[in-house]
């Protein structure tokens, strides 16, 4: 009987430990995920792309944040929320940005594109085994099939780029959002002038905001290219 209890009690502790233990251990997780993704990012052919995006689309958050606690009136609110309303568009922007970037550099193969990719290699050594005559003819195959192979592979690539583009929801959301963001730049010229009289910097911080923001519509999509360009 005390057997049984004790026996009962150690398999109480025990999950009641491992429990703790895995809740406790989420985070870690968390963030080792997290910093892999980033890790992966950075390596990519996008870090160029995603390094823009963060580069123009903080500072406005950072200026939104600093007029959050004035208390505006008249124009000058109607000012204050419009950059309130930027900060929000340029956090969009940033998430699309990584959403991308992540889909088109990480999105895993379709099934069988191993075999695919895999032919051009046993074809290779089937003719390098077969064909032992001269040197010349070897170096000849083996430039063909790398270059076939490479074509092939830059294909897939921009067909992965094509299908994230043109077919994904989410993309095909921000776009729509990428859109509504040109045009709320453009009111924003107006909304800076309703900012000249007021107080705490906010007709500085809307003229940065739209600088920051006129500059990501002209160099995003120009990083953007240059990192597809960079796709192998």
């Amino acid at each position: 009987m005390a057997a049984v209890l004790c026996n009962g009690i150690f398999k109480i502790c025990s999950g009641t430990c491992e429990a703790v233990g895995t809740i406790l251990s989420l985070p870690c997780k968390a963030c080792g995920m997290g910093c892999d993704s980033i890790s992966g990012l950075c390596r990519s052919q996008f870090c160029l792309y995603t390094s823009v995006t963060l580069g123009l689309n903080i500072p406005a958050i950072v200026f939104a944040a600093r007029v959050i606690t004035y208390d505006f009136e008249g124009g000058c609110r109607s000012a204050s929320d419009w950059l309130k309303i930027d900060a929000l568009l340029c956090f969009v922007n940033i998430i699309a940005a990584f959403y991308i970037a992540a889909k088109i550099a990480y999105d895993p193969p379709e099934s069988g594109t191993t075999n695919q990719d895999s032919a051009p290699y046993v074809e290779a050594t089937i003719g390098e085994k077969a064909s032992n005559k001269t040197s010349g003819a070897k170096s000849l195959t083996r430039t063909v099939m790398e270059f076939g192979n490479l074509s092939e592979t830059r294909g897939k690539s921009l067909s992965r780029v094509k299908e994230v583009l043109c077919y994904d929801p989410i993309v095909a959301f921000y776009i729509i959002v990428g859109i509504g963001f040109m045009v709320w730049q453009s009111i924003g010229v107006g909304r800076n002038q309703l900012a000249e009289n007021c107080g705490g910097n906010l007709s500085e911080y809307i003229g940065n905001s739209l600088i920051c923001g006129f500059c990501f519509i002209m160099f995003g999509g120009m990083s953007f290219a240059i990192s597809v360009c960079c796709m192998k």
